[in-house]
């Protein structure tokens, strides 16, 4: 054996008889550098790529990554090697996919994840096809359905690094990964990490990038105690050598330092290969894994980094805004207008959509933990999905409510459209500003009427006279409470121009602003309301200034108290508020009380001080205001001051005794027919390292939390392992989608929220489980490596990052709904995609309006969800996506506006798999295992075939 490749005989015990070398570029698409100067590096990185693969005979394969957007990137730069990476694919020698970009799993929804993968696939297939391996290095955790995700885009692989507690030490490295609905997938970890032997020959991994010559010894000793650290426990005897890191060009001198290891380890066949040819051997040796079921957050082996999600918590709601546009209302609204009113679906603005949002959720961008400058190119994304989703609403309302119409008098005739977007009926209370052009129009006598000529109760908030000029098109915004928002700065601005008594001079449009109650919305369909003048006397719109009180059971509001037929709510001066539930009884005490905290961690994670200080909004004393009065809203505010520590000390060991004062408004709202108690923090945040929180004290006994997930409801245990032993022990805190709620079998409490994916459970002193949502936490470094949360160790680079401190104003919107009996029961599902969806309304015209008969789909049952309402990617057919709430099996019947001519079960990337029957014209029956994915097709006509 020749000294320099020689290793001690004690290794040769360890080595395995196959070990499959994977060489492989891990790529943050942005994170340390922007977007353009790690593409700048790409270039020249899959350039080596292609070449070493085609010039270096030992040189066998490449894996770039499972991310298809690296493709997309490079070759909007080099589009003539599109055919170079095509015939490399087809030659097995580069593997593409399955992903479109590498996520951070629980900072994005289910709906995200799916579109991921089609998308992924899509693009790989034009180069010849994705590899069929659910390959996912670095993602800070995994989802309980990502095996059922994976099996259900014909994947039955999973290949990750971080989330393994100490599960793994019965697991070995390969197991059985089950879902809930029983899913199998062979999940593989990556033992060392996905770098395990990334920058063969070097001493240090950033060496790989330069010229310093590879010392084959080194290399030969690298594996050798990669073998050694395999072994423990040992899971039969093949190995996965991943030969890569972070931004890494091929590894130079490979056919060296193979011919190396195969002289120092005889007894071993080294392979250049795949992870699919190293799955096949895996299976072809290991008959009796062990098997587990349940998400992997874990940090045993490798950091989870779970204070990600609450870094930079302006992402997390921009994110929720994008994908709740996109999945509950562009795509349902789109697909109705398709196969309700025969107009176009926009297919390509959809996946341009698509494709911008997923821009934004690989680890590094979504998580929070990159540089400023990355996360400010993060907010053009957002904005472009915001703006082409609202535009292509607005052009599908205005079709159906045109704005003019044919003849100038007819104008007059005022029409609200309100559009459902969700599977089922709902009522909503509507506000909206409505713009009455100078016709003589008895104000005194105008009322509001629905399609049947039925008038509705309606109340006027308030009106102006505004004088004609250029400015906003207040009658084709979406969204009432941004009609309020824009004319109030026309308000503070051009209040010369705008009175509350008409004084006839000049030409003066009335605005109005009104509240009706939108009853029995059908789903995912749309109605209009007709606004004219009444031909007797009575009824009609009314407000406080009327005297009159409101046809329907309303709100109640004194100074301090709101009462709906559901809950009471009872506001106190420090901000913090009572609700009684009416069918419980139950009084919850103490509600939404601020904590704040010191954070000396970093984008990554969260660490108290060593003199750890904390300041609550006990005592505070602040002034409080009715901000509306009551019937079809009552809404509270308080408004104090947080006076805080201005940051810590420059030592880090404590906060500094220099105070500021930051400026809270709280306001608590509550409408009819619904026990969801509504609240809008305004906090301005002028201190620096520190963490606040609202802390809700359930006073309800459980040693379970519940929290909803991915297509899926998590129940996890409130006591978390100590992880003594851990690379990185639990933070206490989990990640949510929706909502978190607590419960005892009589009653309960869920918390919703809108982008506030970090809560954390614990048990006071009297028992009951307080929970804590994470409001803000506000770091200055993107990474350290001195504090213990991590046991002072880095993530990533040691960068300034003064942004993430979150400095300014900033709203935060959640809320509080109890319930009795079973959360499924309670329907807390319905109410939290209720709370996070509105209904669409736009002004128009009668004349040319498409009548609101129609709707397209509706489901019947509590215990399943529809996720996604949306025409087929090629044909011009409905998909359905919905999923079992529970563990038990579910009977769903989806009824249609349109007749059923056939129908399919699919995959999550919609090819057929099995023909349905539907169980009439318009009625598919469904039958759900428990916690089942259900993806189905429907054909409704001719013209809906296959193309």
């Amino acid at each position: 054996m020749n000294p320099e490749t020689a290793v001690h005989e004690n290794v040769m015990d360890f080595a395995p008889s196959v070990a499959f070398i994977v060489s492989h570029t891990h790529w943050d698409r942005e994170w340390y550098l922007t977007y353009h100067q790690f593409r700048t590096k790409l270039v020249n990185v899959v350039q080596r790529v292609l070449e070493q693969l085609e010039e270096e005979s030992e040189f066998r394969h490449f894996l770039l990554d499972g991310q298809s957007i690296i493709l997309e990137d490079y070759l909007a730069i080099q589009p003539q090697d599109a055919s170079r990476i095509a015939g490399l694919v087809a030659q097995g020698a580069l593997s593409l996919g399955p992903w479109y970009i590498l996520p951070d799993e629980f900072l994005v929804s289910g709906e995200s994840t799916v579109r991921n993968l089609m998308l992924g696939h899509e693009v790989a297939e034009e180069l010849g096809g994705a590899q069929k391996v659910g390959y996912m290095p670095d993602s800070f955790g995994h989802i309980a359905q990502m095996p059922q995700i994976l099996k259900r885009a014909g994947i039955d692989s999973f290949v990750y690094t971080r989330g393994s507690g100490d599960e793994l030490d019965r697991l070995g490295h390969e197991f059985r990964w089950r879902a809930p609905d029983g899913s199998e997938v062979l999940a593989v970890n990556q033992c060392g990490g996905y770098s395990s032997a990334g920058s063969l020959g070097h001493r240090e991994e950033w060496e790989a990038h330069t010229q310093r010559a590879t010392d084959i010894g080194l290399a030969v000793q690298r594996v050798g105690e990669l073998f050694e650290q395999m072994s423990h426990p040992c899971r039969k005897d093949v190995y996965l050598i991943n030969n890569g890191c972070d931004h890494f060009p091929p590894q130079r001198n490979f056919t060296a330092i193979l011919t190396a290891l195969r002289e120092a380890f005889p007894h071993t066949e080294f392979r250049h290969g795949s992870l699919a040819e190293f799955l096949a051997e895996v299976r072809k040796r290991n008959r009796n894994l062990a098997s587990y079921e349940g998400e992997l957050l874990g940090g045993k082996s490798h950091h989870i980094l779970s204070g990600v999600w609450s870094a930079r918590m302006y992402l997390k709601q921009e994110n929720h805004v994008a994908q709740n546009l996109l999945s509950s209302l562009v795509e349902p609204f789109s697909a109705y207008m398709r196969f309700c009113h025969t107009n176009e679906y926009p297919s390509g603005l959809a996946e341009y959509s698509w494709k911008t949002l997923l821009e934004n959720h690989p680890h590094d961008s979504i998580c929070g933990c990159s540089t400023d400058e990355v996360h400010r190119q993060m907010i053009p994304r957002f904005s472009a999905v915001a703006e082409t989703g609202e535009q292509i609403l607005r052009e599908h309302l205005v079709g159906l409510t045109p704005t003019f119409a044919r003849e100038e008098r007819d104008d007059r005739h005022t029409v609200l459209c309100v559009a459902n977007t969700l599977p089922e009926r709902r009522s909503e209370v509507v506000e909206r500003l409505v713009v009455l052009q100078p016709f003589d129009i008895a104000l005194d006598r105008l009322g509001l009427f629905d399609e049947a000529g039925n008038e509705v109760p309606c109340e006027l908030i308030d009106q102006w006279f505004v004088d004609r000029f250029w400015g906003v098109d207040y009658r084709t915004e979406l969204f009432g409470e941004r009609q309020r928002a824009l004319f109030q700065t026309y308000l503070d601005h051009h209040g010369d121009r705008i009175d509350q008594i008409d004084s006839k001079s000049g030409t003066r449009d009335c605005f109005l602003l009104i509240r009706f109650l939108a009853a029995d919305l059908p789903p995912v369909g749309h109605v209009h309301y007709f606004l004219r003048e009444r031909e007797r006397e009575g009824g009609g719109v009314v407000g406080p200034k009327a005297g009159q009180g409101p046809a329907y059971p309303g709100v109640s509001v004194t100074d301090s108290t709101l009462e709906n037929e559901h809950v009471e709510v009872s506001l106190h001066r420090d901000g913090t508020f009572d609700v009684r539930d009416k069918a419980s009884g139950h009084i919850f005490r103490g509600l939404n009380r601020l904590e704040d905290t010191e954070d000396v961690g970093d984008e990554y994670d969260y660490a108290p001080c060593a003199e750890s200080h904390t300041v609550t909004s006990d005592g505070v004393c602040g002034v409080m205001n009715v901000v509306d009065g009551g019937g079809l809203r009552g809404c509270l505010e308080v408004d104090y001051q947080l006076t805080l520590p201005v940051a810590i000390e420059p030592d880090r060991t404590r906060r500094s005794r220099e105070r500021v004062d930051c400026r809270v408004r709280m306001r608590v709202a509550l409408r009819p027919t619904s026990p969801v108690v509504e609240v809008e923090l305004q906090f301005n945040n002028e201190a620096s390292d520190h963490r606040l929180r609202a802390q809700f004290p359930t006073g309800v006994s459980s040693e379970t939390v519940v929290s909803d997930g991915h297509f899926y409801i998590n129940h996890r245990p409130i006591d978390q392992p100590l992880g003594e032993d851990w690379k990185q022990a639990p933070a206490g805190t989990y990640p949510q989608q929706e909502f978190t709620l607590v419960q005892d079998g009589e009653r309960g409490v869920a918390l919703l929220n809108k982008g506030l994916p970090e809560i954390q459970a614990h048990r006071s002193e009297t028992g009951g489980v307080t929970l804590s949502l994470t409001l803000i936490r506000a770091v200055g470094w993107l990474s350290r490596d001195d504090f213990d949360t991590r046991r002072r160790s880095n993530a990533g680079p040691t960068l300034y990052t003064p942004e993430a401190q979150c400095n300014g104003l900033q709203t935060l919107e959640y809320a509080v709904a109890p319930f009795v009996g079973s959360y499924i029961e309670a329907d807390i599902k319905g109410l939290s995609q209720r709370y996070r969806t509105p209904v669409l309304t736009i002004q128009g015209v009668a004349d040319q309006r498409v009548s609101g008969d129609s709707f397209l789909v509706q489901k019947a049952g509590r215990s399943t969800c529809v996720s996604a309402i949306k025409k087929h990617e090629v044909r011009d057919t409905l998909v359905v996506r919905l999923f079992n709430l529970t563990s038990e099996p579910v009977e769903e019947f989806l009824r249609f506006g349109v007749d059923i001519r056939q129908a399919w079960r699919v995959d999550l990337l919609e090819e057929r798999f099995e023909a349905l029957k539907p169980a009439s014209d318009r009625e598919l029956r469904v039958l759900l295992r428990p916690h089942e994915i259900a993806t189905l097709e429907i054909r409704f006509d001719a013209a809906s075939g296959d193309k």
